[in-house]
């Protein structure tokens, strides 16, 4: 306490030992001094608060991002789910159903040709197919029963379809490949 004293004593005497000119001059120059370090002070501060701005809008476009992903997510956690309840309904007898919607839509199947069930993707899901031809069909009927084909329980797809059109009779021949999948019985 007493070197501030000391200090200040020889501070005034300074100040006091300088004459007008010399007092306008010192006083100009702590001026010019102290505004100076305001400004960069000031300058120092806003650049602070530009990166801490730039850093939470960055933070916040990353958050958006992230739930937007997080419901893009649900929604597929929803989808595969649903996808995993229809498959774990009891299995379809393909030929059975193909043949009843073959009749509700007034269609004679003259061939239904099953073939071996197959696992699919990681092996968990087993796929059943048939392939049938329907000969001498017209295209509504045919429409209507691939409709109701895949409308089925289950899960039913029309895998593939051929068509062989013959415009004079105003009538098609169709090859199709219809699937069913089950998710596979565990052991």
């Amino acid at each position: 306490m007493d070197q501030l004293r000391q200090l200040w004593a020889d501070a005034q005497t300074w100040w006091s030992g300088l004459s007008r000119r010399e007092k306008v001059l010192v006083t100009a120059a702590s001026g010019a001094v102290v505004s100076f370090v305001l400004f960069v002070a000031l300058f120092a501060l806003a650049n602070a608060a530009d990166d801490t701005r730039r850093r939470t809008a960055s933070k916040l476009t990353q958050l958006a991002e992230a739930q937007a992903l997080s419901q893009s997510y649900a929604e597929a956690e929803r989808a595969r789910k649903a996808d995993e309840a229809q498959l774990s309904k009891s299995g379809v007898s393909l030929i059975t159903y193909l043949e009843e919607r073959g009749a509700q839509a007034g269609l004679d199947i003259p061939a239904l040709t099953p073939k071996a069930d197959a696992p699919v993707g990681d092996g968990r899901i087993i796929e059943s197919t048939v392939e049938l031809t329907l000969t001498d069909v017209s295209l509504s009927k045919l429409l209507a029963f691939l409709t109701a084909v895949e409308r089925g329980p289950g899960m039913v797809r029309v895998k593939s379809l051929r068509l062989e059109p013959r415009p004079k009779d105003n009538v098609i021949t169709a090859w199709a490949t219809v699937a069913t999948y089950k998710l596979k019985e565990a052991p």
